[in-house]
C-alpha cells in the first residue's frame, strides 16, 4: 500500500493538467484493481451523449479514446440512479443493457466526478470482462482519485477564468486607451471627416472587426471615406446596410447593435462585400441635433462580440463633436450675417454709414502710411422726394435699389459706394499717387452721372430720371480730416444742386 501512496503522490505532484494527472491515476487503479479497462468519461447531459476522455486497456476488454455513446443507456447513468458504484456480476444486475452484453462485461465499476458547483462532469470508472475482486476499499480509491480529478479540472478552470479575465481586462484597457485617443482627437477637431477617418484606423486595431468603413453623409446618400476599393455591387451593399442601420439608430436615439443572422437581404449583402453570411453590425453615428452627419460601418464575421460599450463611447464622442462643429458653423455663419447687417443697409444692400466711416478712416491711414490719393463723391437724389409722393414709397424704394445696382456696377477694385443717408450716397474712389487729379475726377463723374441718370425701368412704371447731384472733392497724405473732408464734399455737392436749380430756371419751359 505504501508504494501505491508514493506512487500517487508523485503522480499528483507532477501532474500539470488533466491528462498528466489523469493517465497515471487510471494505471494505478488498474494495477490496485486487475481490470481490464479503467477509463475517464465525460458526460453531456443536454445533448444526451458519454465520451471516453482518457483510456488504460491492457488485457481482453478494450475500450478506445473518443468512443461516444448515448448517455441514456450507458452503465454510468444506471450506476448512479441505483446508487450501484461496484458490480461483480454485470448480467446479473444489468442483464438488459444492450452495450453490457456487446461488450461482455462481468465487473464494472463507476464513480461520479463531481464539480465544487454540484455540476456532474462525468465519471471514473473501471471494467473487466472476468469477475475481478473489487470491494469497498477500491470504491473508496475511486472516490479519492475522482475528487483528485474534480481538483485538478476546478484548477484548470480558475486558471482559464483568470486568463479570460486578464485578456478582457487588456481588451478594456486597449479599448480606454483608443478611446483617450479619439477623445483627444475630437476636442481640438476642426474637421468630422478627418476624425472619421482616423477613429475607423484606431478600431481597425481591434480584432473583431473584419470590415470598417467611414462614411460621410451628403444629402441622403452615404459618401464612403475609405481607400478599400469596392465594386459596385459592395458599394450598393454598403449604402444599403448604412441607410438600415444609421436611421434605426436614430430613430432609437443611440447606437444600433444587430446580428443579422435572420435577415435574408442583409444575408446576401454581407456575401457580396465577402463576408460570412452571419455576423454582427454596428453603425456608430455621429448626428448632430438628431440629424446624420456621418458615421463608421461595422462589420464582423464573429457573433461573440463584447459588450457594445466601447462602440456607444465611441458614438457619443463622435456625436458631440459633430454638433460641436455643426454649432460652431451655425454661429460663424450667424456672426457674419449680423456683421453683414450691422455694416450694410437692408434696402440696398450698399455699405452703410459706420461702414463708410470705418472704411474711409482706415484708408486715409493706410495712404497716410504708403501714398496714394482719395476723390470722395457725395450724391443727393434730386427730386426723389417727388417720385415718393407721386408713384408711392414702394416704387421709391424699388429706385433706390436700381440706382443703387447701378452705382455699385461703376466701382473699380478699392472704391466703396454707400448709402449715408434716405436719398444720400458717398462713394469712395483710390487714386495712384501720381495720377492727374483732374483727369480722375472727370472720369468718376461721369462714371456716376451715367449710372445715376437716364431710364429706370420699375414695377409698373417707366421713369426717365435727369440725375442727381454729384459733389466731388480730392484729398491727398496730410489733409484733412475725415469728418472735414466729408463736410467739404456735401459742399460740393450743394453747390453743384444750386447751379443746376439756377439753370433749370433760366432754360425755358
Amino acid at each position: 500500500m505504501n508504494a501505491y501512496l508514493e506512487q500517487l503522490a508523485k503522480s499528483v505532484s507532477k501532474a500539470s493538467d488533466l491528462e498528466s494527472l489523469t493517465r497515471p491515476l487510471l494505471a494505478l487503479l488498474q494495477e490496485m484493481t486487475s481490470l481490464d479497462s479503467t477509463y475517464l468519461t465525460r458526460i453531456d447531459e443536454a445533448a444526451g451523449f458519454q465520451q471516453i476522455l482518457y483510456a488504460v486497456n491492457s488485457r481482453q476488454l478494450q475500450l478506445p479514446e473518443g468512443l461516444t455513446v448515448p448517455w441514456q443507456d450507458t452503465l454510468c447513468r444506471r450506476a448512479l440512479e441505483d446508487e450501484c458504484f461496484i458490480t461483480q456480476d454485470v448480467p446479473a444486475v444489468w442483464g438488459d443493457s444492450e452495450a453490457a452484453r456487446e461488450l461482455g462485461l462481468q465487473t464494472y465499476v463507476s464513480v461520479p466526478v463531481y464539480l465544487s458547483s454540484g455540476e456532474l462532469y462525468g465519471t471514473l470508472c473501471g471494467a473487466s470482462a472476468d469477475k475481478a475482486e473489487v470491494d469497498e476499499k477500491h470504491s473508496r480509491i475511486l472516490q479519492l482519485f475522482a475528487q483528485l480529478i474534480a481538483w485538478q479540472l476546478e484548477r484548470e478552470r480558475q486558471l482559464t477564468l483568470q486568463a479570460s479575465r486578464a485578456v478582457q481586462a487588456e481588451t478594456r484597457l486597449h479599448a480606454m486607451s483608443l478611446l483617450a485617443e479619439l477623445g483627444d482627437l475630437c476636442l481640438l477637431a476642426t474637421s468630422l471627416t478627418e476624425v472619421l477617418t482616423k477613429t475607423s484606423v484606431l478600431l481597425q486595431q481591434l480584432a473583431d472587426w473584419s470590415l470598417v468603413l467611414p462614411f460621410r453623409q451628403r444629402a441622403d446618400t452615404p459618401e464612403l471615406l475609405n481607400p478599400v476599393p469596392l465594386t459596385e455591387a459592395q458599394q450598393e451593399a454598403v449604402f444599403y446596410l448604412i441607410r438600415c442601420y444609421s436611421q434605426q439608430a436614430l430613430n432609437s436615439q443611440q447606437l444600433l447593435w444587430l446580428c443579422d443572422s435572420d435577415q435574408e437581404v442583409v444575408r446576401a449583402m454581407r456575401l457580396t462585400l465577402g463576408l460570412q453570411p452571419t455576423g454582427a453590425v454596428a453603425c456608430i453615428t455621429a448626428e448632430n441635433h438628431h440629424e446624420l452627419d456621418g458615421g463608421i460601418l461595422l462589420l464582423s464575421d464573429r457573433r461573440d462580440l463584447p459588450d457594445p460599450s466601447f462602440l456607444l463611447s465611441c458614438t457619443n464622442y463622435l456625436s458631440l463633436l459633430a454638433t460641436r462643429l455643426y454649432d460652431q458653423s451655425r454661429l460663424l455663419q450667424m456672426n457674419k450675417e449680423l456683421s453683414v447687417h450691422a455694416l450694410h443697409d437692408p434696402l440696398t444692400g450698399l455699405a452703410n454709414r459706420r461702414y463708410l466711416l470705418e472704411s474711409l478712416q482706415r484708408t486715409m491711414a493706410q495712404k497716410n502710411r504708403h501714398g496714394g490719393k482719395l476723390l470722395l463723391a457725395f450724391i443727393d437724389l434730386d427730386k426723389f422726394k417727388a417720385i415718393n409722393d407721386h408713384y408711392g414709397h414702394q416704387t421709391g424704394d424699388a429706385f433706390l435699389q436700381q440706382l443703387a445696382s447701378r452705382l455699385q456696377g461703376t466701382m473699380r477694385d478699392g472704391d466703396l459706394v454707400s448709402r449715408y443717408g434716405g436719398d444720400e450716397f458717398i462713394v469712395m474712389a483710390c487714386v495712384a499717387a501720381d495720377a492727374d487729379e483732374s483727369q480722375a475726377e472727370a472720369s468718376l463723374r461721369s462714371r456716376l452721372e451715367q449710372a445715376t441718370t437716364g431710364r429706370f425701368e420699375l414695377p409698373g412704371v417707366a421713369l426717365e430720371y435727369a440725375g442727381p447731384s454729384i459733389g466731388i472733392v480730392h484729398w491727398q497724405p496730410g489733409g484733412a480730416d475725415m469728418e472735414s473732408l466729408i463736410l467739404q464734399a456735401d459742399q460740393a455737392m450743394y453747390q453743384v444742386k444750386q447751379e443746376r436749380k439756377a439753370a433749370a430756371k433760366a432754360t425755358p419751359d
